[in-house]
């Protein structure tokens, strides 16, 4: 825990420091309407699958340097409230780092290119019910999208980044938690460049 607190510490420093970056905030809203529009699959041995999805929270900070304008190195907060099938309530929380690459059409215009985006992080998975287990947990998460700008509306720095991702947690202690497989429609993702 301390070796994971020094390297996120050492990120987000480093980052701050950085000459001629762009820095980027991004939120994910989609828990909202995510019953709806979501391809969320969990599968446990023996249970059938479930897709029910409370809340599902994302909150990513990524920065590019002016030399490798198409690269962005960031982390992401990943917070889910569900209930899974073979689990009961569900509670998973983990810290992902990764890259975003952009196909930028003109120049070096972050607002309004395609990405391909790889994240993987470590975690723990929580599970309520009869009693209360805690798995550790590894995810990754695959994503392509596209950024919008929302300049010609007024909101400068603000950009719309709807995506689709393929996301995997996998169970390394074998708890409750087998593993997830999702295929996302993240319609409500916004970013903030600056």
């Amino acid at each position: 825990m301390k070796t994971i607190y020094v390297l996120v510490t050492a990120f987000f420093v480093g980052s701050a420091f950085a000459q001629n970056t762009t820095h980027m905030i991004e939120f994910n809203a989609d828990s909202i309407v995510q019953g709806l529009v979501s391809l969320d699959k969990s599968k446990t041995k023996g249970q059938d699958a479930d897709t029910d999805t409370q809340m599902n929270l994302r909150l990513n900070y990524a920065y590019s340097l002016i030399t490798l304008p198409a690269l962005q190195l960031g982390g992401r907060l990943n917070y889910l409230k569900d209930t899974v099938a073979g689990r009961g309530d569900a509670e998973d929380y983990n810290f992902e780092v990764g890259v975003i690459y952009n196909f930028m059409m003109q120049g070096t215009d972050l607002a309004n290119s395609m990405y391909v985006s790889l994240y993987g992080g470590y975690g723990w998975a929580n599970t309520y019910g009869s009693r209360h287990v805690k798995d550790e947990i590894f995810t990754s998460t695959f994503a392509v999208g596209k950024r919008f700008s929302m300049k010609r509306w007024g909101m400068e720095n603000f950009v719309y980044s709807p995506e689709v991702a393929l996301e995997n947690v996998n169970s390394t202690t074998g708890s409750a938690l087998e593993y997830t497989q999702n295929i996302q429609f993240r319609f409500l993702q916004f970013s903030v460049f600056f």
